[in-house]
Protein backbone atom coordinates (compact mmCIF):
# COMPACT_ATOMS: atom_id res chain seq x y z
CA UNK A 1 0.00 0.00 0.00
CA UNK A 2 1.34 3.56 -1.04
CA UNK A 3 1.72 6.42 1.59
CA UNK A 4 -1.62 8.28 0.13
CA UNK A 5 -3.33 4.73 0.36
CA UNK A 6 -2.14 4.43 3.97
CA UNK A 7 -3.27 7.65 5.01
CA UNK A 8 -6.57 7.66 3.86
CA UNK A 9 -7.06 4.00 5.12
CA UNK A 10 -6.08 5.49 9.08
CA UNK A 11 -8.41 8.89 8.09
CA UNK A 12 -11.26 6.39 7.18
CA UNK A 13 -10.41 4.32 10.18
CA UNK A 14 -10.37 7.06 13.10
CA UNK A 15 -12.12 10.25 11.24
CA UNK A 16 -12.57 12.13 13.92
CA UNK A 17 -8.60 12.16 14.47
CA UNK A 18 -7.05 15.10 13.21
CA UNK A 19 -3.22 13.51 13.76
CA UNK A 20 -3.51 10.98 10.51
CA UNK A 21 -4.64 14.52 8.81
CA UNK A 22 -1.83 16.26 9.50
CA UNK A 23 0.84 13.62 9.06
CA UNK A 24 -0.61 13.29 5.60
CA UNK A 25 0.02 17.11 5.27
CA UNK A 26 3.38 16.93 6.21
CA UNK A 27 4.39 14.34 3.54
CA UNK A 28 2.56 15.92 0.99
CA UNK A 29 4.95 19.00 1.88
CA UNK A 30 7.68 17.11 1.79
CA UNK A 31 6.88 15.60 -2.02
CA UNK A 32 7.03 19.26 -3.21
CA UNK A 33 5.30 20.32 -6.15
CA UNK A 34 2.79 23.58 -6.58
CA UNK A 35 -0.29 21.39 -6.11
CA UNK A 36 0.91 18.94 -3.18
CA UNK A 37 2.12 21.83 -1.36
CA UNK A 38 -1.52 23.49 -1.78
CA UNK A 39 -2.98 20.72 -0.68
CA UNK A 40 -1.15 20.75 2.41
CA UNK A 41 -1.94 24.13 3.22
CA UNK A 42 -5.44 23.52 2.67
CA UNK A 43 -5.80 20.79 4.90
CA UNK A 44 -3.98 22.23 7.68
CA UNK A 45 -6.22 25.60 7.25
CA UNK A 46 -9.50 23.37 7.06
CA UNK A 47 -7.67 21.53 10.39
CA UNK A 48 -7.44 24.80 12.39
CA UNK A 49 -10.69 25.95 11.35
CA UNK A 50 -12.98 23.01 12.60
CA UNK A 51 -11.32 23.84 15.78
CA UNK A 52 -12.11 27.68 16.07
CA UNK A 53 -15.48 28.49 17.76
CA UNK A 54 -18.12 30.16 15.51
CA UNK A 55 -17.20 33.24 16.43
CA UNK A 56 -13.72 33.16 17.17
CA UNK A 57 -11.96 36.23 14.93
CA UNK A 58 -9.52 34.05 13.48
CA UNK A 59 -11.94 32.25 11.56
CA UNK A 60 -12.78 34.75 8.48
CA UNK A 61 -9.02 34.75 7.15
CA UNK A 62 -8.64 30.68 7.60
CA UNK A 63 -12.18 30.27 5.62
CA UNK A 64 -10.61 32.68 3.30
CA UNK A 65 -7.57 30.97 2.95
CA UNK A 66 -9.05 27.53 2.51
CA UNK A 67 -11.68 29.21 -0.09
CA UNK A 68 -8.91 29.96 -2.42
CA UNK A 69 -6.79 27.28 -2.16
CA UNK A 70 -9.96 25.25 -3.15
CA UNK A 71 -11.05 27.64 -5.89
CA UNK A 72 -7.75 26.98 -7.50
CA UNK A 73 -7.44 23.29 -7.29
CA UNK A 74 -10.82 21.74 -6.48
CA UNK A 75 -10.78 20.85 -10.02
CA UNK A 76 -8.14 19.06 -9.77
CA UNK A 77 -8.63 17.33 -6.48
CA UNK A 78 -11.94 16.08 -7.58
CA UNK A 79 -10.94 14.44 -11.01
CA UNK A 80 -12.48 11.25 -10.32
CA UNK A 81 -15.76 12.87 -9.16
CA UNK A 82 -16.57 14.19 -12.53
CA UNK A 83 -19.46 13.04 -14.69
CA UNK A 84 -20.20 10.48 -11.63
CA UNK A 85 -21.12 13.38 -8.24
CA UNK A 86 -23.34 16.40 -8.72
CA UNK A 87 -21.94 17.50 -5.57
CA UNK A 88 -19.64 16.98 -3.07
CA UNK A 89 -17.91 18.92 0.03
CA UNK A 90 -14.56 18.68 1.67
CA UNK A 91 -13.75 18.81 5.21
CA UNK A 92 -10.81 18.87 7.75
CA UNK A 93 -9.26 18.88 4.37
CA UNK A 94 -10.49 16.20 2.56
CA UNK A 95 -13.49 15.03 0.48
CA UNK A 96 -16.04 13.87 3.46
CA UNK A 97 -19.36 14.66 1.62
CA UNK A 98 -21.20 13.77 -1.54
CA UNK A 99 -24.18 14.14 -3.82
CA UNK A 100 -25.03 11.24 -6.63
CA UNK A 101 -27.78 9.48 -8.16
CA UNK A 102 -28.21 5.90 -6.43
CA UNK A 103 -27.11 4.20 -9.29
CA UNK A 104 -24.26 5.51 -9.84
CA UNK A 105 -23.22 5.36 -6.08
CA UNK A 106 -23.64 1.73 -6.02
CA UNK A 107 -21.37 1.27 -9.50
CA UNK A 108 -18.53 3.44 -7.80
CA UNK A 109 -18.65 2.83 -4.42
CA UNK A 110 -15.46 0.83 -4.30
CA UNK A 111 -13.41 3.91 -6.17
CA UNK A 112 -15.32 6.20 -4.57
CA UNK A 113 -14.38 4.94 -1.42
CA UNK A 114 -10.69 4.55 -2.19
CA UNK A 115 -10.30 8.08 -3.33
CA UNK A 116 -11.49 10.01 -0.29
CA UNK A 117 -12.89 9.13 3.06
CA UNK A 118 -16.46 9.87 3.08
CA UNK A 119 -18.42 10.13 5.84
CA UNK A 120 -22.01 11.68 4.48
CA UNK A 121 -23.89 10.46 1.48
CA UNK A 122 -26.66 12.17 -0.10
CA UNK A 123 -28.54 9.76 -3.06
CA UNK A 124 -30.73 10.22 -5.14
CA UNK A 125 -32.09 6.90 -4.94
CA UNK A 126 -35.18 4.68 -6.68
CA UNK A 127 -36.73 2.23 -4.10
CA UNK A 128 -35.76 -0.36 -6.28
CA UNK A 129 -32.77 0.09 -5.00
CA UNK A 130 -32.65 0.07 -1.46
CA UNK A 131 -31.98 -3.86 -1.15
CA UNK A 132 -28.77 -3.61 -3.52
CA UNK A 133 -28.00 -0.30 -1.00
CA UNK A 134 -28.26 -2.31 2.23
CA UNK A 135 -26.22 -5.28 0.98
CA UNK A 136 -23.03 -2.45 0.21
CA UNK A 137 -20.30 -2.91 2.40
CA UNK A 138 -19.02 0.11 1.99
CA UNK A 139 -21.81 1.64 4.16
CA UNK A 140 -19.53 0.46 6.61
CA UNK A 141 -18.03 4.11 6.56
CA UNK A 142 -20.86 6.08 6.03
CA UNK A 143 -22.08 8.68 8.95
CA UNK A 144 -24.40 10.44 7.37
CA UNK A 145 -27.52 8.85 5.08
CA UNK A 146 -29.29 11.35 2.67
CA UNK A 147 -32.63 10.19 0.95
CA UNK A 148 -33.93 13.29 0.66
CA UNK A 149 -37.52 13.64 -2.12
CA UNK A 150 -36.49 10.02 -3.18
CA UNK A 151 -39.99 8.66 -3.06
CA UNK A 152 -39.17 5.99 -0.91
CA UNK A 153 -41.87 4.44 1.64
CA UNK A 154 -42.06 2.09 4.55
CA UNK A 155 -41.20 -0.86 2.46
CA UNK A 156 -37.64 1.47 1.74
CA UNK A 157 -36.87 2.30 5.41
CA UNK A 158 -37.19 -1.75 6.49
CA UNK A 159 -35.27 -2.90 3.92
CA UNK A 160 -32.57 -0.74 4.81
CA UNK A 161 -32.69 -1.44 8.17
CA UNK A 162 -31.56 -5.01 7.37
CA UNK A 163 -28.34 -3.77 6.47
CA UNK A 164 -25.43 -5.14 8.95
CA UNK A 165 -23.22 -1.87 7.44
CA UNK A 166 -24.92 0.92 9.51
CA UNK A 167 -22.91 0.30 12.35
CA UNK A 168 -21.19 4.25 11.76
CA UNK A 169 -24.64 5.87 11.12
CA UNK A 170 -25.29 8.55 13.17
CA UNK A 171 -27.75 10.83 11.17
CA UNK A 172 -30.61 9.40 8.84
CA UNK A 173 -32.50 11.89 6.57
CA UNK A 174 -35.35 10.99 4.94
CA UNK A 175 -37.95 13.71 4.25
CA UNK A 176 -39.64 14.57 1.58
CA UNK A 177 -40.68 10.83 1.72
CA UNK A 178 -43.54 8.76 2.23
CA UNK A 179 -42.72 7.09 5.16
CA UNK A 180 -46.00 6.74 7.53
CA UNK A 181 -46.43 5.82 11.38
CA UNK A 182 -45.68 1.90 10.31
CA UNK A 183 -42.15 3.15 8.70
CA UNK A 184 -41.44 5.08 12.53
CA UNK A 185 -42.34 1.79 13.92
CA UNK A 186 -40.23 -0.06 12.38
CA UNK A 187 -37.34 2.23 13.38
CA UNK A 188 -37.67 2.88 16.60
CA UNK A 189 -36.95 -0.77 18.29
CA UNK A 190 -34.21 -0.95 15.89
CA UNK A 191 -30.22 -1.06 16.79
CA UNK A 192 -29.78 1.69 14.39
CA UNK A 193 -32.46 4.23 16.41
CA UNK A 194 -29.99 3.63 19.62
CA UNK A 195 -27.08 5.18 17.56
CA UNK A 196 -28.68 7.95 15.99
CA UNK A 197 -27.82 11.58 16.71
CA UNK A 198 -29.67 13.36 13.78
CA UNK A 199 -33.11 12.14 12.78
CA UNK A 200 -35.17 14.18 9.65
CA UNK A 201 -38.37 12.56 9.05
CA UNK A 202 -39.83 16.26 7.80
CA UNK A 203 -42.25 16.47 4.74
CA UNK A 204 -43.84 13.43 5.34
CA UNK A 205 -47.38 13.74 5.10
CA UNK A 206 -47.90 9.95 6.91
CA UNK A 207 -46.49 10.80 10.21
CA UNK A 208 -48.59 12.04 12.44
CA UNK A 209 -48.94 12.09 16.37
CA UNK A 210 -49.04 8.35 17.08
CA UNK A 211 -45.39 8.35 15.04
CA UNK A 212 -44.31 11.56 17.59
CA UNK A 213 -45.50 9.54 20.61
CA UNK A 214 -43.50 6.42 19.90
CA UNK A 215 -40.41 8.80 19.28
CA UNK A 216 -41.03 10.27 22.43
CA UNK A 217 -41.63 7.54 24.39
CA UNK A 218 -38.90 5.41 22.84
CA UNK A 219 -35.84 4.36 24.71
CA UNK A 220 -33.70 3.85 22.04
CA UNK A 221 -34.19 7.41 20.82
CA UNK A 222 -32.02 8.72 24.20
CA UNK A 223 -29.04 9.39 21.98
CA UNK A 224 -30.95 12.07 19.29
CA UNK A 225 -30.06 15.93 19.15
CA UNK A 226 -31.72 16.59 16.73
CA UNK A 227 -35.27 15.84 15.37
CA UNK A 228 -37.11 17.51 12.50
CA UNK A 229 -40.68 16.81 12.34
CA UNK A 230 -41.41 19.78 9.85
CA UNK A 231 -44.58 19.65 8.05
CA UNK A 232 -45.22 16.54 8.45
CA UNK A 233 -49.35 16.03 9.82
CA UNK A 234 -47.67 16.23 13.60
CA UNK A 235 -50.67 18.32 15.92
CA UNK A 236 -50.40 20.25 19.20
CA UNK A 237 -51.06 16.55 20.72
CA UNK A 238 -47.92 15.46 19.37
CA UNK A 239 -45.91 18.61 19.96
CA UNK A 240 -47.19 18.05 23.82
CA UNK A 241 -45.62 13.98 23.57
CA UNK A 242 -42.16 15.48 22.96
CA UNK A 243 -42.48 17.98 25.54
CA UNK A 244 -43.47 15.37 27.91
CA UNK A 245 -40.80 13.48 26.93
CA UNK A 246 -37.84 11.93 29.48
CA UNK A 247 -36.59 9.60 27.62
CA UNK A 248 -35.07 12.22 24.65
CA UNK A 249 -32.39 13.90 27.44
CA UNK A 250 -29.98 15.02 24.52
CA UNK A 251 -32.12 17.01 22.07
CA UNK A 252 -30.86 20.38 21.56
CA UNK A 253 -32.18 20.89 18.23
CA UNK A 254 -35.95 20.50 17.44
CA UNK A 255 -37.58 21.55 14.30
CA UNK A 256 -41.93 21.78 14.80
CA UNK A 257 -42.32 23.75 12.04
CA UNK A 258 -45.95 23.43 10.28
CA UNK A 259 -47.08 22.35 13.65
CA UNK A 260 -50.72 22.56 13.59
CA UNK A 261 -53.84 23.01 16.36
CA UNK A 262 -56.13 19.96 16.73
CA UNK A 263 -59.78 19.12 18.00
CA UNK A 264 -57.38 17.84 20.88
CA UNK A 265 -55.93 21.47 21.73
CA UNK A 266 -58.29 21.85 24.51
CA UNK A 267 -57.30 18.80 25.96
CA UNK A 268 -54.02 19.83 25.79
CA UNK A 269 -53.94 23.88 26.29
CA UNK A 270 -50.75 25.74 25.88
CA UNK A 271 -51.56 29.14 26.63
CA UNK A 272 -47.47 29.40 27.74
CA UNK A 273 -44.83 27.13 27.56
CA UNK A 274 -44.71 24.50 30.28
CA UNK A 275 -41.61 23.60 32.21
CA UNK A 276 -40.22 21.08 30.39
CA UNK A 277 -36.80 18.92 30.14
CA UNK A 278 -36.75 18.76 27.11
CA UNK A 279 -37.35 22.59 26.45
CA UNK A 280 -34.61 23.60 29.07
CA UNK A 281 -32.23 21.63 26.94
CA UNK A 282 -33.00 22.90 23.23
CA UNK A 283 -30.02 25.02 21.41
CA UNK A 284 -32.12 25.04 18.30
CA UNK A 285 -36.13 25.32 18.48
CA UNK A 286 -38.05 26.01 14.73
CA UNK A 287 -41.48 26.58 15.30
CA UNK A 288 -42.67 28.52 11.59
CA UNK A 289 -45.74 28.71 10.11
CA UNK A 290 -47.06 26.64 13.78
CA UNK A 291 -50.76 27.41 14.66
CA UNK A 292 -50.12 26.65 18.14
CA UNK A 293 -52.13 28.60 20.49
CA UNK A 294 -49.40 29.72 22.16
CA UNK A 295 -48.71 33.50 22.09
CA UNK A 296 -45.37 35.03 21.29
CA UNK A 297 -44.92 36.85 24.64
CA UNK A 298 -45.37 33.65 26.26
CA UNK A 299 -42.95 31.73 24.13
CA UNK A 300 -40.59 34.61 23.80
CA UNK A 301 -40.67 34.94 27.77
CA UNK A 302 -40.51 31.46 28.65
CA UNK A 303 -37.83 30.71 31.44
CA UNK A 304 -37.96 26.80 29.85
CA UNK A 305 -35.91 28.45 26.87
CA UNK A 306 -32.94 29.72 28.37
CA UNK A 307 -30.15 27.99 26.53
CA UNK A 308 -32.01 28.69 23.21
CA UNK A 309 -28.79 29.69 21.05
CA UNK A 310 -31.34 29.85 17.56
CA UNK A 311 -34.58 31.05 17.11
CA UNK A 312 -36.87 30.02 14.00
CA UNK A 313 -40.45 31.94 14.02
CA UNK A 314 -41.13 32.39 10.09
CA UNK A 315 -44.59 33.17 9.35
CA UNK A 316 -46.09 33.28 12.77
CA UNK A 317 -47.92 36.52 12.25
CA UNK A 318 -44.99 38.12 14.38
CA UNK A 319 -45.84 42.19 15.15
CA UNK A 320 -43.67 45.09 15.99
CA UNK A 321 -44.89 44.64 19.55
CA UNK A 322 -43.88 40.90 19.73
CA UNK A 323 -40.64 42.52 18.53
CA UNK A 324 -40.33 44.90 21.51
CA UNK A 325 -40.73 42.05 23.57
CA UNK A 326 -38.05 39.77 22.25
CA UNK A 327 -35.66 42.70 22.27
CA UNK A 328 -36.36 43.24 26.05
CA UNK A 329 -36.34 38.81 26.64
CA UNK A 330 -33.50 38.11 29.56
CA UNK A 331 -34.37 34.65 28.52
CA UNK A 332 -33.08 34.74 25.13
CA UNK A 333 -29.94 36.78 25.63
CA UNK A 334 -27.92 34.17 24.42
CA UNK A 335 -29.31 33.80 20.84
CA UNK A 336 -26.77 33.91 18.01
CA UNK A 337 -29.39 33.03 15.10
CA UNK A 338 -33.06 34.85 14.78
CA UNK A 339 -34.86 34.52 12.04
CA UNK A 340 -37.94 36.35 11.60
CA UNK A 341 -38.98 36.16 7.74
CA UNK A 342 -42.63 36.66 6.60
CA UNK A 343 -43.29 38.42 9.50
CA UNK A 344 -45.05 41.92 9.98
CA UNK A 345 -42.55 43.18 12.21
CA UNK A 346 -42.14 47.06 10.18
CA UNK A 347 -39.04 49.30 10.36
CA UNK A 348 -40.45 49.63 14.40
CA UNK A 349 -40.27 46.14 15.00
CA UNK A 350 -37.06 45.64 13.51
CA UNK A 351 -35.63 49.29 15.13
CA UNK A 352 -36.38 47.68 18.72
CA UNK A 353 -34.26 44.63 17.81
CA UNK A 354 -31.64 46.81 16.59
CA UNK A 355 -31.40 48.68 19.80
CA UNK A 356 -31.66 45.62 22.13
CA UNK A 357 -28.40 44.88 23.66
CA UNK A 358 -29.58 41.89 24.72
CA UNK A 359 -29.09 40.93 21.13
CA UNK A 360 -25.74 41.48 20.42
CA UNK A 361 -24.68 37.76 20.34
CA UNK A 362 -26.36 37.30 16.84
CA UNK A 363 -24.40 36.56 14.11
CA UNK A 364 -27.37 35.27 11.66
CA UNK A 365 -30.24 37.67 11.10
CA UNK A 366 -33.22 37.19 9.09
CA UNK A 367 -36.09 39.89 8.92
CA UNK A 368 -37.02 39.16 5.32
CA UNK A 369 -40.77 40.19 4.13
CA UNK A 370 -41.02 42.05 6.78
CA UNK A 371 -41.51 45.45 5.30
CA UNK A 372 -39.21 47.27 7.40
CA UNK A 373 -38.32 50.01 3.55
CA UNK A 374 -35.13 52.52 4.26
CA UNK A 375 -36.07 53.09 8.21
CA UNK A 376 -35.41 49.38 9.18
CA UNK A 377 -32.28 49.60 7.19
CA UNK A 378 -30.78 52.01 8.68
CA UNK A 379 -31.87 51.08 12.44
CA UNK A 380 -29.49 48.14 11.43
CA UNK A 381 -26.95 49.62 9.92
CA UNK A 382 -26.69 52.26 13.03
CA UNK A 383 -27.40 49.52 15.69
CA UNK A 384 -23.82 49.59 18.35
CA UNK A 385 -25.02 46.10 18.96
CA UNK A 386 -25.23 43.96 15.73
CA UNK A 387 -21.34 43.89 15.55
CA UNK A 388 -20.81 40.35 15.02
CA UNK A 389 -23.36 39.52 11.83
CA UNK A 390 -21.79 36.83 9.81
CA UNK A 391 -25.05 36.52 7.74
CA UNK A 392 -28.02 39.23 7.24
CA UNK A 393 -31.18 38.39 5.21
CA UNK A 394 -33.06 41.76 4.37
CA UNK A 395 -35.11 40.38 1.23
CA UNK A 396 -38.70 41.39 0.07
CA UNK A 397 -38.32 44.67 2.51
CA UNK A 398 -39.08 47.78 0.19
CA UNK A 399 -35.33 48.92 1.05
CA UNK A 400 -34.43 51.58 -1.35
CA UNK A 401 -31.90 54.08 -2.06
CA UNK A 402 -30.99 55.81 1.34
CA UNK A 403 -31.48 52.40 3.13
CA UNK A 404 -29.04 50.71 1.11
CA UNK A 405 -26.65 53.38 1.28
CA UNK A 406 -26.48 53.29 5.09
CA UNK A 407 -26.11 49.57 4.66
CA UNK A 408 -23.03 50.10 2.50
CA UNK A 409 -21.56 53.01 4.87
CA UNK A 410 -22.28 50.67 7.84
CA UNK A 411 -19.04 48.53 9.96
CA UNK A 412 -21.38 46.47 10.88
CA UNK A 413 -21.41 44.55 7.81
CA UNK A 414 -17.21 44.46 8.40
CA UNK A 415 -17.90 40.61 9.53
CA UNK A 416 -20.71 39.67 6.90
CA UNK A 417 -20.01 37.02 4.42
CA UNK A 418 -23.95 36.06 2.99
CA UNK A 419 -26.08 39.65 2.50
CA UNK A 420 -29.45 39.01 0.91
CA UNK A 421 -31.31 42.34 -0.28
CA UNK A 422 -33.15 40.62 -3.42
CA UNK A 423 -36.68 41.63 -4.11
CA UNK A 424 -35.99 45.02 -2.37
CA UNK A 425 -35.98 48.42 -4.81
CA UNK A 426 -32.11 48.29 -6.09
CA UNK A 427 -30.60 50.52 -9.17
CA UNK A 428 -27.22 51.66 -10.37
CA UNK A 429 -26.37 54.53 -7.79
CA UNK A 430 -26.82 51.77 -4.85
CA UNK A 431 -25.16 48.69 -6.59
CA UNK A 432 -22.07 51.62 -6.70
CA UNK A 433 -22.45 52.56 -3.30
CA UNK A 434 -22.25 48.30 -2.12
CA UNK A 435 -19.54 47.81 -4.77
CA UNK A 436 -17.14 50.28 -3.74
CA UNK A 437 -17.94 49.29 0.02
CA UNK A 438 -15.02 48.27 1.72
CA UNK A 439 -17.49 46.83 4.45
CA UNK A 440 -18.06 44.25 2.50
CA UNK A 441 -14.79 42.54 1.01
CA UNK A 442 -15.32 39.43 3.04
CA UNK A 443 -19.09 38.95 1.19
CA UNK A 444 -18.74 35.35 -0.02
CA UNK A 445 -22.51 35.59 -1.32
CA UNK A 446 -24.43 38.16 -2.73
CA UNK A 447 -28.30 37.78 -3.83
CA UNK A 448 -29.57 40.99 -5.55
CA UNK A 449 -32.03 39.10 -7.24
CA UNK A 450 -35.24 40.53 -8.48
CA UNK A 451 -33.89 43.95 -7.55
CA UNK A 452 -34.79 46.05 -11.46
CA UNK A 453 -30.84 45.90 -12.38
CA UNK A 454 -30.30 46.48 -16.02
CA UNK A 455 -26.52 46.34 -17.75
CA UNK A 456 -25.14 49.23 -15.99
CA UNK A 457 -25.26 47.33 -12.31
CA UNK A 458 -23.90 44.34 -14.24
CA UNK A 459 -20.71 46.61 -14.93
CA UNK A 460 -20.19 48.17 -11.75
CA UNK A 461 -20.43 44.76 -10.10
CA UNK A 462 -18.29 43.64 -12.82
CA UNK A 463 -15.92 46.16 -11.80
CA UNK A 464 -15.90 45.95 -8.29
CA UNK A 465 -12.60 44.91 -6.34
CA UNK A 466 -13.92 44.54 -3.28
CA UNK A 467 -16.24 41.62 -4.37
CA UNK A 468 -13.96 39.74 -5.51
CA UNK A 469 -14.17 37.34 -2.60
CA UNK A 470 -17.37 36.44 -3.72
CA UNK A 471 -18.01 32.41 -4.13
CA UNK A 472 -21.97 33.43 -4.54
CA UNK A 473 -23.47 35.78 -6.81
CA UNK A 474 -27.40 35.56 -7.38
CA UNK A 475 -29.15 37.98 -9.82
CA UNK A 476 -32.07 35.72 -10.88
CA UNK A 477 -34.70 37.91 -12.57
CA UNK A 478 -33.24 41.41 -13.41
CA UNK A 479 -32.48 42.86 -17.14
CA UNK A 480 -29.30 42.64 -17.43
CA UNK A 481 -29.38 42.00 -21.08
CA UNK A 482 -26.13 40.71 -23.11
CA UNK A 483 -24.13 43.91 -22.15
CA UNK A 484 -24.74 42.82 -18.73
CA UNK A 485 -23.96 39.27 -19.02
CA UNK A 486 -20.54 40.09 -21.50
CA UNK A 487 -19.20 42.84 -18.37
CA UNK A 488 -19.78 39.59 -15.86
CA UNK A 489 -18.13 37.26 -18.13
CA UNK A 490 -15.16 39.16 -18.82
CA UNK A 491 -14.21 40.76 -14.92
CA UNK A 492 -11.30 39.08 -13.62
CA UNK A 493 -12.29 40.30 -10.32
CA UNK A 494 -15.42 37.62 -10.24
CA UNK A 495 -13.28 34.80 -11.39
CA UNK A 496 -13.74 33.21 -7.87
CA UNK A 497 -17.21 32.44 -8.72
CA UNK A 498 -18.40 28.97 -7.80
CA UNK A 499 -22.37 29.57 -8.84
CA UNK A 500 -23.86 32.52 -10.79
CA UNK A 501 -27.67 32.42 -11.42
CA UNK A 502 -28.94 34.69 -14.05
CA UNK A 503 -32.23 32.86 -14.87
CA UNK A 504 -34.46 35.31 -16.62
CA UNK A 505 -32.39 38.38 -17.11
CA UNK A 506 -33.10 38.27 -21.24
CA UNK A 507 -29.81 37.30 -22.30
CA UNK A 508 -29.24 35.97 -25.86
CA UNK A 509 -26.97 35.05 -28.58
CA UNK A 510 -24.12 37.60 -27.51
CA UNK A 511 -24.39 36.56 -23.60
CA UNK A 512 -24.12 32.81 -24.26
CA UNK A 513 -21.30 33.49 -26.81
CA UNK A 514 -19.48 35.71 -23.78
CA UNK A 515 -20.14 32.88 -21.17
CA UNK A 516 -18.38 30.26 -23.52
CA UNK A 517 -15.27 32.12 -24.04
CA UNK A 518 -14.75 33.52 -20.71
CA UNK A 519 -11.21 32.94 -19.30
CA UNK A 520 -12.80 33.16 -15.91
CA UNK A 521 -15.33 30.06 -15.45
CA UNK A 522 -13.46 27.19 -14.81
CA UNK A 523 -14.14 27.38 -11.15
CA UNK A 524 -17.95 27.48 -12.04
CA UNK A 525 -19.78 24.54 -10.70
CA UNK A 526 -23.60 25.80 -11.27
CA UNK A 527 -24.20 28.67 -13.65
CA UNK A 528 -27.94 29.33 -14.23
CA UNK A 529 -29.29 30.45 -17.43
CA UNK A 530 -32.49 29.27 -17.66
CA UNK A 531 -35.33 31.37 -18.74
CA UNK A 532 -33.41 33.31 -21.21
CA UNK A 533 -33.72 32.76 -24.90
CA UNK A 534 -30.48 30.79 -26.58
CA UNK A 535 -30.42 28.56 -30.25
CA UNK A 536 -29.12 25.20 -30.38
CA UNK A 537 -25.68 26.62 -31.71
CA UNK A 538 -25.70 28.61 -28.43
CA UNK A 539 -26.65 26.14 -25.72
CA UNK A 540 -24.27 23.69 -27.43
CA UNK A 541 -20.91 26.17 -26.80
CA UNK A 542 -22.58 26.95 -23.39
CA UNK A 543 -22.49 22.73 -22.83
CA UNK A 544 -19.13 22.23 -24.31
CA UNK A 545 -17.78 25.17 -21.80
CA UNK A 546 -19.69 23.79 -18.23
CA UNK A 547 -20.63 20.85 -19.05
CA UNK A 548 -23.28 19.61 -16.29
CA UNK A 549 -22.86 22.90 -14.38
CA UNK A 550 -24.69 24.79 -16.74
CA UNK A 551 -28.16 25.21 -16.12
CA UNK A 552 -30.49 25.88 -19.62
Amino acid sequence: MDHERAFLQAIRDEPDDDAHRLICADWLEEQGGAERTARSAFIRAQCRLAALPCGDPGRADLEDEAADLLADHEHEWTQPLHGVAEDWQFARGFLESITLRGEDFLTHAERLFEFAPLRAVHLLLHPRDVPRLAACPFLQYVETLNFRRCHLNDRSLQQLLTSPYLTRLKALDFGGNAITTAGVQSLVPSALMGRLRRLDLSRNIGIGDKAVRLLAKAPQAENLEVLSLARTNTTLEGFHHLLESTTLTRLTDLNMAGARSSWAQHAFPLHSLPESILLRQLHRLDLSETRLPITLPALLNSPSLSNLRALCLRHVRASSTDAEVLAESETLMNLTTLDLRNNSLGSGGVQALAESPRLASLTHLDVGSNNIRDPGAQAIAASPHLRNLIVLELAGNGIGGPGLQALAASSNLDGVRALNLASNFIGADSVRALGESPHLARLSLLNLGDAYLEEDSARLLAGSANLGRLRTLLLPKNQLGDAGARALAQSPNLKQLLTLDLHENRIGKAGAEAFAATPHGRRLRRIDLRGNVFTDTQEALLRDRFGDAVLL
